[in-house]
């Protein structure tokens, strides 16, 4: 289907990447040599490493305190050792990629962490230790790809987090917590089986991307319409039959709906029945207001011909019962986003006001067909397909 659609990249598998390749060319066991740390950077990545031995890393480097960045991304490691809190100025540790099953105590000590990527591990509800909530000068956690099926409480006392990846977990439920999290720009939880979201969403004032892709949603709270910093939500594959009215206080800039009940009612099966002839006649006698009464037809036509429904288009004085053509009209809500509404007409010729013709489509940048006046400037796009 053709979608009215900025470019965005909010499919669920894309919170992690998966182009991290192993080279099964290395040995499990590292040799370190000079190019191993480079300048504040340890770079241990691509290596098949089982362990990480403590000793030789303390070998290799006589001061740990001056190494920021920590690389050990594409792995088949399962824990850290304890003496990674020796490296009390690391900003950044790269773990994806890994077979994690367990992170050390030890990792709560580092003090000046901002960046904890641990992506496409085997992380689950007991891997992460309840000390992980100190750290608390962590801006960007990615947990994605995991085995995880609770949203880690330890992130609600991590006041400085500004981006928080979970996508592609067993995540089921999330608590009322998130008055907490004020600081976060990106909530990522695309491809779990969450279905609710609690009210306390509306309070992550600072939050500007949300996907909620790939889950088991019915409904969002009116809350998140407080969300005035949003500009991309990612609502597609799940089981939307309806937004919240308040939604349309957001000032959005990408919306995906695509694959939920609410736009596949839209889309299927919105051929036309050539109306019978009995239909026919009975739009003739409403349309020029013929006479009728329960002594010139039976009483069963009198009650077909009281059931008659106006077509929706305001210019058209038509009526229909039983045939109607269904029509995908999209409207523009204040210049802020079009949404699509369904009308029922009295034919196909009898469009009120253009539409955009949507049309099967492989792409998510396809736009055939759709208008573009005065869309540079203010066209917000409504992701369907």
């Amino acid at each position: 289907m053709a979608a009215a659609a900025l470019t965005t990249a909010e499919d669920y598998e894309g919170d992690y990447d998966l182009d991290d390749d192993f080279d099964d060319d290395e040995e499990n066991d590292c040799t370190c040599n000079s190019e191993t740390v480079l300048g504040d950077t340890i770079d241990y990545s691509h290596r098949n490493l089982s362990t990480l031995d403590p000793n030789e890393l303390l070998t290799l480097v006589k001061n740990p305190n001056r190494i920021k960045n920590f690389q050990l991304n594409s792995n088949m490691l399962l824990t850290l050792p304890p003496q990674i809190e020796q490296f009390q100025s690391l900003i950044t540790i790269e773990l994806s990629n890994n077979q994690l099953v367990q992170l050390p105590t030890e990792l709560s000590l580092l003090n000046n962490l901002k960046n904890l990527y641990l992506k496409n591990n085997s992380l689950d509800d007991f891997s992460l230790p309840k000390e992980l909530q100190l750290l608390k000068q962590l801006e960007v956690i990615n947990l994605g790809g995991n085995r995880l099926k609770q949203f880690p409480y330890q992130l609600f006392q991590m006041i400085n987090l500004k981006e928080i990846y979970l996508g592609s977990n067993q995540i089921a439920f999330l608590p009322d917590l998130f008055h907490s999290l004020t600081k976060v720009e990106v909530l990522y939880l695309g491809g779990n089986h969450i279905g609710n979201v609690p009210d306390s969403i509306g309070y992550m004032r600072s939050l500007v991307v949300l996907n909620l892709s790939g889950n088991r949603l019915r409904t969002l709270p009116r809350s998140i319409s407080r969300l005035n910093r949003l500009k991309s939500l990612s609502l597609h594959n799940n089981q939307f039959s309806a937004l919240p009215p308040d939604i349309i206080r957001l000032d959005l800039q990408e919306l995906s709906l695509r694959n939920n009940p609410l736009v596949v009612r839209f889309v299927r099966d919105l051929t036309y029945d050539v109306p019978t002839l009995k239909e026919l006649a009975g739009r003739t006698i409403k349309l020029h207001k013929i006479r009728y009464d329960d002594q010139s037809i039976p009483k069963s036509l009198i009650e077909y011909l009281n059931a008659a429904k106006s077509c929706l288009n305001p210019k058209c004085k038509g009526v229909y019962f039983e045939s109607c053509h269904k029509n995908i009209k999209f409207v523009d809500f204040c210049g802020k986003f079009y949404l699509p509404l369904l009308q029922f007409l009295c034919s196909p010729a009898c469009t009120s006001t253009p539409t955009f013709q949507m049309t099967s489509s492989d792409s998510d940048d396809n736009t055939d067909g759709i208008p573009t006046k005065d869309m540079s400037s203010k066209f917000k796009k409504v992701l369907l397909g």
